[in-house]
């Protein structure tokens, strides 16, 4: 059954745990508890609300760099039957940034980073790790 977007709204709030479990399906290389850290720190937690149901989540924190200021999206994910929530939802997301000369996201999805690129994404680095021993 598709669902209208026309119902859905971004609400900024607190860490809970339905917030951490869409959080956590953005996850690749980090957790929840880095997630967590960063929201202690400053970072902007939003749920994805329809109608009163919670259906997804977004993390967000704004860099400095020799530029100026980058927003990044954290993590995001969000699921609605009948919906696009990247196309529906990403420019709302990208207006939480005020005064940013940028905007970055991290994904080990190569259909996210298909689809950011047809709304104006472009890559600019590869991640490489080496994992030490404690």
């Amino acid at each position: 059954m598709a669902h209208d977007p026309q119902k859905l709204s971004l609400v900024p709030g607190d860490w809970e745990d339905d917030a951490a479990h869409w959080l956590g399906r953005a996850l690749a290389s980090a957790t929840l508890k880095d997630l967590h850290h960063q929201w202690l720190h400053g970072a902007k937690l939003y749920r994805v609300m329809h109608e009163s149901a919670c259906v997804g989540a977004f993390l967000l924190r704004v860099d400095s760099t020799v530029k100026g200021p980058q927003g990044v999206i954290v993590a995001a994910a969000a699921e609605l039957d009948g919906v696009d929530m990247v196309q529906t939802c990403l420019p709302a997301i990208e207006a939480r940034f005020c005064g940013v000369r940028s905007i970055r996201f991290h994904t080990a999805k190569p259909a996210v980073a298909r689809k950011m690129a047809r709304m104006g994404y472009g890559p600019q680095e590869l991640i490489c790790v080496k994992e030490l021993a404690a």
